[in-house]
């Protein structure tokens, strides 16, 4: 609950504002606490007590949309930046109430709410599950129990920074290959669909047979006209079929096996991963989360289920009682990493191992992102052109046949 004040400081200055409280008793000791003697208090009609920006129809909208993952990169940067400056949970969150807008703010509102009914922080967060990661619950949980919540908040920021800039350099670089093919799909259905008849039709009055080229494109142009809704069948069950296989957890398992042994995207899957099991490790370490939690909090992160199922098999080995560089010995966990594991064991400095294998891997990643999108502009280039120039070739042969 809120409260609207009116009161008096110790210096005889007069104060007025509104503090989150779970009742009204509760509020005026709080201020007391502070040094203002209450001469007027009120339960506030809304919770904006403070001055806040007006709220719009596009606010109001994108309360119900998807709360981008660079909104909570500042909500935690942010907030770490609130309580290094001295201010208590509960006064951060309000001044961050009024920077957010859309979900985050409105998710805000209600972890503020939590924490004045008297739960921690990490409870508060724990309501919102779907908003926030394991690995970002559990950093905090241990934060408040060792009183670091600020130094954990960093390292949250740090680590989603990391995955969101491992994230865009894979979306910018399969963004052209992406294009390019459907520029070929494209080209390719416009030439069958509008000039290949025309081609057929000029043949056919001239009475003239085509070359063997034109004969394949005029049937493949007949083909498209007359079951097209039966590429369009075919297509929808294909990719209905590959999403309730990728739905299944074997069916998964295989694909991403598939994927793993696929050339220089397989290399990228390999590399990302490693590099969410350094920085996972680094930053869960340095919160207090002991190795098995991690590993677990690790491999449910991971997107490629072979990669995570050594990392999950690598926690139960350790539960078990292996070593943590004897339960790394993973066909799909790199070489770097096990011979990196052993070598943090052995000097009892597993972070800064962690620490500087994730660094290896981060350059990694971005040295096969410019291999693959360098493969990827010749093929691109291969396809488009193999596709059109075989379409010219058999427009020119048509046309020497026809003058010949």
């Amino acid at each position: 609950m809120k409260f609207s004040y009116n009161g008096i400081s110790t210096s005889g200055e007069a104060r007025s504002g509104s503090i989150s409280a779970v009742d009204h008793d509760a509020a005026i000791a709080k201020l007391q606490q502070k040094g203002i003697y209450i001469t007027d208090i009120r339960e506030s009609v809304s919770k904006q007590g403070k001055a806040q920006p007006s709220v719009g129809l596009w606010d109001e909208i994108s309360a119900f949309l998807p709360i981008k993952n660079s909104q909570k990169i500042f909500f935690f940067r942010q907030f770490a930046l609130m309580l290094r400056s001295g201010l208590s949970v509960s006064e951060g969150l309000d001044i961050l109430r009024g920077i957010q807008r859309g979900g985050m703010r409105r998710i805000i509102d209600d972890m503020n709410d939590h924490i004045s009914a008297g739960r921690s922080f990490s409870q508060a967060m724990e309501k919102h599950e779907g908003v926030f990661t394991p690995l970002a619950l559990h950093m905090i949980r241990s934060a408040e129990a060792s009183g670091e919540l600020e130094p954990a908040l960093v390292r949250i920021a740090d680590f989603m920074e990391r995955q969101a800039e491992i994230k865009s350099q894979l979306i910018s670089t399969m963004t052209y290959p992406a294009v390019v093919l459907l520029m070929t799909v494209g080209v390719f259905v416009f030439l069958m669909t509008t000039v290949i008849p025309k081609f057929a039709a000029f043949f056919e009055k001239t009475g003239r047979i085509p070359p063997a080229e034109m004969l394949q494109m005029i049937g493949i142009s007949s083909f498209i006209h007359q079951y097209w809704w039966l590429i369009i069948v075919v297509l929808t069950v294909i990719s209905i079929s590959i999403y309730l296989v990728y739905k299944h957890p074997k069916g998964r398992l295989w694909i991403d096996f598939i994927l793993l042994k696929t050339p220089l995207i397989g290399s990228m899957i390999s590399a990302t991963a490693m590099s969410q099991i350094t920085w996972g490790l680094t930053s869960m370490l340095q919160s207090g989360i002991s190795v098995v939690q991690s590993l677990q909090i690790i491999s449910s992160l991971i997107s490629n289920k072979v990669i995570a199922r050594d990392i999950s098999q690598a926690a139960d080995d350790i539960l078990c009682g292996d070593d943590m560089g004897k339960s790394f010995r993973k066909p799909y966990i790199e070489g770097l990493i096990q011979e990196m594991t052993l070598v943090g064991e052995r000097t009892g400095n597993m972070v800064q191992v962690m620490e500087d294998a994730g660094g290896f891997y981060e350059e990694r990643v971005r040295s096969i992102t410019k291999a693959l999108a360098g493969a990827m502009e010749p093929i691109s280039i291969l396809l488009i052109g193999g596709v059109v120039g075989y379409v010219y070739y058999g427009f020119f042969k048509s046309m020497f046949a026809v003058s010949g």
